[in-house]
C-alpha cells in the first residue's frame, strides 16, 4: 500500500484545490521519495497537518490551533474565508494490506464552518472509529511515527514513561487491538450498569409477581372448569337441541308432505264435482227418446207394409215370367233380393259390432283411469313407508324382554361392587341399554303402525293386477271384433260383386223381353211394373229414415250407458278421494299437534340454553358425533357450577396485571442472562486481545530494540542504546495475581463469574482499564554516544537528542513500516554529515516505506524522486510548483554529453 495522491481544499493556507502526486513505487523493491519545500510561512508543515487531520487527528494544539474552525481557510485581503475544509489521501490496495475489496482507498475529511463535519471511505461515510480500525489495521500511527512534524523529535524525549508507552503501542502495531479492547471494556462497563439495574428491578417485581401468581392460578383453575362446563354442556344441549330439532324438522316435512297431497287431493275432487253435475245436468236434459221410439215403429210398420207389397208384387211378376219362360230372370231377381237382404243383414252386424266396440272403448277407458288411481296410491303408501323407515326384523317383544332380563343380572352385579367408579361405570352402561330398548319399543310400536300401510298397500296391488287383467281382455274383445268385423266386410264385398253382376244380368235379360218377344211385352203389365217401382221408390227413404231412428235410439243409448258408467266410476272416484282427504286431515292434525309439541319443546331448551349457556347460534352450529349420556353430562354440569361457585368471582382485570408484570419479569429476566453471557463473552475478548497484544508487542518490541542500537551506532559512528521495559510496581503484579480470576470472568463450568454488588463490578472495571496487557508501566531510553559514560537522554546535547529520537524512529519504520511515513522538517537540528547519513537511512528505508519530507536539507533533497515547492503570495494562499527530479537528472545528463 502507498500514497497515490493527496488532495487539499480550503485547509489552512490552502483555499485553492490543490493536488499532490506521489510516485509509489518506482520498482519490484523501492518506494519512492517526495520532498517538499520552500521557504519560512509558505505553509509547507500545512502538509503534513492536513496529512494527520485527515487520518482522523483530533488535538487542535498538534494541528497548531486553538479551535476546530481555525483550520478552515480564514481568508484574506483578496480572498474572502471559505466556509469548508476538505483533504482526501487516495491509497494504492492492490496488496489489500487494508481489509477492503478495493484496489483503491480514499480518505476523506470534511469539516464546516458550523461545526458539522464528515468521515468518508471512498464516498461512504462513516465514523471516526471506523477510521481508527482500519488505520490501526494498516499500520498507521496517528499520533506518532506515520506523520513526524517539528519539535515531535525533541518532544519525544520529554515524554513521560506512560507517553513513550502508547507511542511504543503504535509502533508494535497492536494499536488496533487496544482500540477493540478500550470498546470492548466501555462495553463491559454498561454491560455491568444494565445488569445490576436490572436484577434491582427483579428484586423489585418479584414479590408482586408471587402474589398475583397466586391469583392467577385460582383464575386459571375457574377458566379450566367454566372451559370443561362449556364442552359439557355445548355436547349436552348439542345433542338435546339435534335430537328435538330433528323431530321437529322431520314433523313439519310430514305436514309439508300431507298438506302437498291433501292439496293433490282437492284439486282432483274440484274437477270430479263438476263432472257429476254436468253428468246429472245430462239426465234431466235428455229428451226425444219416445218420440223416436214411436217414429221408429210407425216407420217400421209402414216398412213391413211396404215389404209385404213389394214382395206380393214380385211375386206376381216372377210368376210372370215363370209363366211367359223367362225362369233366368225370375231366378236372378229373387237372387238379388237375397243379397240385398244378406247386405242388409251384413251392415247390420257391422254396425252392431263396431257398437260393442265404442261400448269397450269407453270400459276400456274407466279401467285405465281405475289402474292410474290405484298406481297413485300405490305410490303415496311407498313414499310413506319410506319416509317411515325401514322395518325391525325379528322378534322385538322377545328381544325387549330377553334384554330386560339380562339388566336384571346387571342390577344385581351392581349390589355386591364395593368399587364406586365401578358402580358408576356399570350404571352408564345400563342406562344407555335402556335407551336403546326405549328406541326398539317405540320402532316396535311403528310397525304396528306400517304393518297397516303395508296391507292397504297389497290389497292395492291386487286391484292393480286384476284391473291389468280386465284391461287386457277388454283389449282381446276389441282386437277379435275388429277382426270380425274384417271378415264381414270381406264377405260384403263378395255380395256386392255378385248383386252387381245379378243386376246387369238382369237389366239385360229384362231389355231382351221386351225387344224381341211380343208376347212378354203383352203379358207384362207397364202398371204393375211401375207400382213396383214406386214401392221401391217409397221404401227407399223410409229405411234411410229407420236407420236414422236407429242410430239416434243407438247413439241415445250409448250415450246414456256411457254416462252411467262415467257417473257411477265418478262417484266411485269422489267417494274413495274424499275417503283419502278425509284420512290425510286426521293425519295433518296429529302432525301437527306433533310438531306444536317438538316446537315448544325447542323454545324452551333454547331459553334455558340462553340463561344457562348464552350462545344460542353455537349450539346450533355444534354437530355431535359421538353419542352422549344426558343424565351424566347434566350430573357433570351441576357439579362443575357447584364447583365455580365455592371459588368464586376473581377481578379479571388481575390475569392483565399478571400478563404485564410477567412479561416485564421474564424480560429482565431474559435480559439478566443476555448481559450474564455479554459479559463473559466480552471478558473473555479481552483476556484474547490481552495475549494477542502481549505476543506482539514482545515480538515488536525486540525487533524495534535491535533496530534502534544498529541506527544509533550508524547515526552516531558507534556507542550503545537500548530500550529498556519499565514493569508495573509489585503491589500492582500482587492485584494481578489476586484479581486473576477476575480478568478472565469465566468459572470453569463456563458461566460468567459475575458479582452481585455494584462496588465489586466498578473495581473490575477500572481494574481491567488500569492494567494492560504488556504488563508495563511505561519505556525508559538509554543512550551512551562513543567516547562517553553517560546513559539517560537527559544528559545528552541538543544534536545527540536529536538523533537518538530519529534512530528510534527509524528503527520503529524499519520494524514495523507504515504505509507512507512523512516527516517535517526533522533534520533541521542537523549537520551536514549527520544529514547525510540520515539521508542514507531514509533511501535505504524506502524498500519498506514511502517518505514525504518537508525539509531545507539538500542531502535529502538530492534523495529525492520528486520535489514539490510551496510559495505564498500576497493573497495569502498557497501554491504547489512541482519537478520530477529524475527526469532532470536524465536531462543534465544528456546536455553535458552534448556539450562534450
Amino acid at each position: 500500500m502507498f500514497l497515490e495522491k493527496l488532495e487539499i481544499q480550503g485547509f489552512k493556507s490552502f483555499a485553492n484545490k490543490n493536488l499532490l502526486v506521489f510516485p509509489g513505487m518506482l520498482d519490484k523493491s523501492r518506494r519512492g521519495i517526495t520532498a517538499i519545500v520552500g521557504p519560512n510561512g509558505s505553509g509547507k508543515s500545512n502538509v503534513a497537518d492536513s496529512v494527520r487531520w485527515a487520518l482522523g487527528e483530533q488535538s487542535m494544539k498538534t494541528l497548531r490551533g486553538k479551535k476546530s474552525e481555525d483550520i478552515i481557510f480564514s481568508g484574506s485581503d483578496k480572498k474572502s474565508r471559505l466556509g469548508m475544509a476538505e483533504v482526501s489521501l487516495h491509497l494504492n490496495n492492490e496488496d489489500r494490506q487494508a481489509p477492503l475489496d478495493y484496489s483503491q482507498i480514499i480518505l476523506t475529511r470534511r469539516l464546516y464552518r458550523d461545526g458539522n463535519s464528515e468521515y468518508l471511505i471512498n464516498s461512504s461515510r462513516v465514523r471516526l472509529l471506523d477510521i481508527q480500525i482500519l488505520l490501526a489495521k494498516t499500520n498507521f500511527g496517528q499520533k506518532t511515527y506515520s506523520v513526524i512534524g517539528q519539535g515531535m523529535v525533541e518532544g519525544f524525549l520529554n515524554t513521560s514513561l506512560a507517553e513513550r508507552k502508547e507511542f511504543f503501542d503504535e509502533a508494535t502495531g497492536v494499536k488496533q487491538f487496544q482500540i477493540k479492547r478500550d470498546d470492548s471494556l466501555n462495553k463491559l462497563s454498561n454491560s455491568y450498569a444494565n445488569l445490576n439495574q436490572a436484577k434491582m428491578l427483579l428484586s423489585e417485581i418479584e414479590p408482586r409477581l408471587k402474589s398475583l401468581t397466586r391469583q392467577v392460578n385460582k383464575l386459571k383453575k375457574r377458566d379450566e372448569l367454566a372451559s370443561e362446563l362449556k364442552e359439557v354442556q355445548l355436547n349436552y344441549y348439542g345433542k338435546l337441541w339435534q335430537e328435538i330439532n330433528d323431530k321437529f324438522s322431520q314433523a313439519n316435512k310430514k305436514i309439508l308432505v300431507a298438506e302437498k297431497n291433501k292439496l293433490e287431493k282437492e284439486k282432483k275432487l274440484a274437477p270430479l264435482n263438476k263432472e257429476l253435475e254436468q253428468l246429472e245436468k245430462q239426465a234431466a236434459t235428455a229428451t226425444g227418446y219416445e218420440e223416436w221410439q214411436e217414429k221408429l215403429r210407425q216407420a217400421e210398420n209402414q216398412r213391413d207394409m211396404l215389404n209385404k207389397k213389394l214382395a206380393k208384387l214380385e211375386a206376381e211378376l216372377e210368376l210372370k215370367l215363370e209363366a211367359s219362360g223367362q225362369f233366368d230372370l225370375a231366378w236372378l231377381s229373387n237372387k238379388k233380393r237375397e243379397l240385398n237382404q244378406e247386405l242388409e243383414e251384413i251392415n247390420e252386424k257391422i254396425e252392431i259390432i263396431f257398437k260393442n266396440i265404442d261400448s269397450e272403448k269407453l270400459k276400456l277407458g274407466v279401467l285405465e283411469e281405475e289402474k292410474s288411481n290405484t298406481n297413485d296410491k300405490i305410490n303415496r303408501l311407498n313414499d310413506k313407508l319410506i319416509n317411515s323407515g325401514s322395518f325391525i326384523a325379528g322378534n322385538e317383544t322377545s328381544q325387549i324382554i330377553k334384554e330386560l332380563k339380562r339388566l336384571f343380572n346387571k342390577l344385581a352385579e351392581i349390589e355386591i361392587k364395593d368399587d364406586l367408579v365401578k358402580i358408576r361405570a356399570l350404571a352408564k352402561e345400563i342406562r344407555q341399554e335402556i335407551n336403546q330398548l326405549i328406541k326398539l319399543a317405540e320402532a316396535s310400536r311403528e310397525k304396528d303402525n306400517l304393518e297397516i300401510v303395508r296391507q292397504d298397500l297389497i290389497a292395492l296391488t291386487r286391484k292393480k293386477e286384476e284391473t291389468a287383467t280386465r284391461l287386457n281382455e277388454s283389449n282381446l274383445r276389441i282386437l277379435a271384433w275388429s277382426e270380425r268385423i274384417k271378415l264381414i266386410k270381406e264377405r260384403g264385398v263378395k255380395a256386392e260383386q255378385e248383386l252387381a253382376e245379378i243386376s246387369q244380368k238382369l237389366a239385360g235379360g229384362k231389355k231382351l223381353a221386351h225387344g224381341d218377344s211380343e208376347t212378354a211385352k203383352e203379358e207384362i203389365n207397364p202398371v204393375r211394373d211401375l207400382s213396383l217401382n214406386g214401392v221401391k221408390k217409397k221404401l227407399a227413404p223410409l229405411v234411410e229414415k229407420i236407420k236414422e231412428l236407429k242410430e239416434k235410439i243407438d247413439n241415445f243409448n250409448t250415450s246414456q250407458e256411457e254416462r252411467r258408467s262415467r257417473l257411477f266410476n265418478r262417484q266411485k272416484n269422489l267417494q274413495s278421494l274424499q275417503e283419502e282427504i278425509n284420512s290425510l286431515l286426521s293425519e295433518l292434525n296429529e302432525l301437527k299437534i306433533n310438531s306444536a309439541r317438538q316446537e315448544t319443546r325447542l323454545e324452551d331448551l333454547e331459553t334455558e340454553i340462553r340463561n344457562n349457556y348464552g350462545n344460542l347460534k353455537e349450539i346450533k352450529e355444534h354437530q355431535v358425533s359421538a353419542p352422549v349420556d344426558q343424565t351424566l353430562a347434566l350430573e357433570k354440569i351441576n357439579f362443575l357450577k357447584r364447583q365455580l361457585d365455592q371459588i368464586g368471582g376473581i377481578d379479571p382485570e388481575i390475569e392483565q396485571e399478571y400478563l404485564a408484570t410477567k412479561e416485564r419479569y421474564d424480560f429482565l429476566d431474559e435480559q439478566v442472562k443476555d448481559l450474564t453471557k455479554a459479559i463473559a463473552a466480552l471478558e473473555k475478548i479481552i483476556k484474547e486481545l490481552d495475549l494477542i497484544i502481549k505476543e506482539r508487542f514482545d515480538k515488536e518490541f525486540k525487533n524495534i530494540s535491535a533496530k534502534f542500537e544498529e541506527y544509533f551506532k550508524i547515526l552516531f559512528n558507534g556507542g550503545q542504546a537500548k530500550i529498556i521495559k519499565i514493569m508495573a510496581e509489585e503491589a500492582s503484579e500482587a492485584d494481578d495475581k489476586k484479581n486473576n480470576n477476575l480478568e478472565t470472568g469465566v468459572s470453569a463450568n463456563g458461566q460468567a463469574a459475575t458479582s452481585d454488588k455494584v462496588g465489586i463490578d466498578l473495581k473490575r472495571i477500572k481494574f481491567l482499564q488500569k492494567h494492560n496487557a504488556t504488563g508495563l508501566a511505561g519505556i525508559e531510553l538509554q543512550a551512551t554516544p562513543p567516547g562517553k559514560k553517560i546513559k539517560t537522554v537527559a544528559m545528552l546535547s541538543g544534536g545527540e537528542r536529536a538523533l537518538t529520537a530519529i534512530a528510534l524512529i527509524c528503527a520503529i519504520i524499519s520494524s514495523n513500516p507504515s504505509p507512507f511515513v512523512v516527516l517535517d522538517e526533522v533534520d533541521t537540528s542537523l549537520d551536514e554529515a549527520n544529514s547525510e547519513r540520515l539521508a542514507k537511512i531514509l533511501d535505504g528505508l524506502s524498500h519498506k516505506t514511502q517518505f514525504i519530507l518537508i525539509t531545507h536539507n539538500r542531502a535529502s533533497m538530492r534523495r529525492a524522486n520528486i520535489l514539490y515547492g510551496i510559495t505564498m503570495g500576497d493573497d495569502g494562499i498557497s501554491k504547489l510548483l512541482s519537478i520530477k527530479l529524475d527526469e532532470t537528472k536524465i536531462n543534465n545528463r544528456n546536455n553535458y554529453q552534448n556539450n562534450r
